[in-house]
């Protein structure tokens, strides 16, 4: 006994048994819930990802252009007062769309969502909605901007699938 003292919660288990029929329905009753916060920065991780490539992808298209401005922050052809506009209209959406839904969850009394095939725990139907504004901004990244920077994920995992294909039919053959 002496050498469970290491252990506090095991030796405490062996003074009191009772205390083990006590946990044991609390951790069965404990419910998952996917935290709201944790991928929502997730999300403010992606935006600033999704600014930092769609300004580099605009350096790029404006290096190869016939450059009328002379500068990369200028009237239209770099970054304009336009692009940083949209981006702010797309903060704003990203951030009203899901208290809006939270707010409209908590008045209808609506239930979380649990899709056992995707996983064990519960989305509130906020985060799905920020699920779906990170699948949005990965697909700005990959498609959008980093194809324009030279950087083509697609295409290089079409090579790499093709590569695969053919080295799979060498061996067989």
């Amino acid at each position: 006994m002496k050498n469970l003292l290491i252990f506090p919660l095991i030796a405490m288990l062996f003074k009191k048994p009772a205390l083990l029929v006590a946990t044991v329905p609390v951790i069965a009753i404990t419910k998952l819930v996917v935290d709201f916060e944790s991928v929502a920065w997730i999300l403010f991780y992606m935006l600033i990802l999704d600014l930092v490539t769609g300004l580099l992808a605009s350096y790029c298209v404006w290096r190869k252009s016939d450059r009328l401005e002379r500068w990369f922050f200028g009237k239209g052809e770099g970054f304009s007062s336009d692009k940083f506009k949209r981006m702010g209209l797309k903060v704003l959406v990203y951030l009203g769309v899901p208290f809006m839904i939270i707010k409209f969850q908590e008045v209808l009394m609506l239930k979380n969502f649990k899709y056992d095939r995707v996983s064990e725990a519960e989305f509130e139907l906020a985060t799905i909605a920020i699920i779906v504004f990170c699948l949005n901004e990965g697909f700005s990244i990959f498609h959008e901007n980093l194809p324009k920077c030279g950087f083509n994920l697609w295409e290089r995992l079409k090579k790499m699938i093709g590569f695969y294909k053919e080295i799979k039919n060498e061996i067989t053959e």
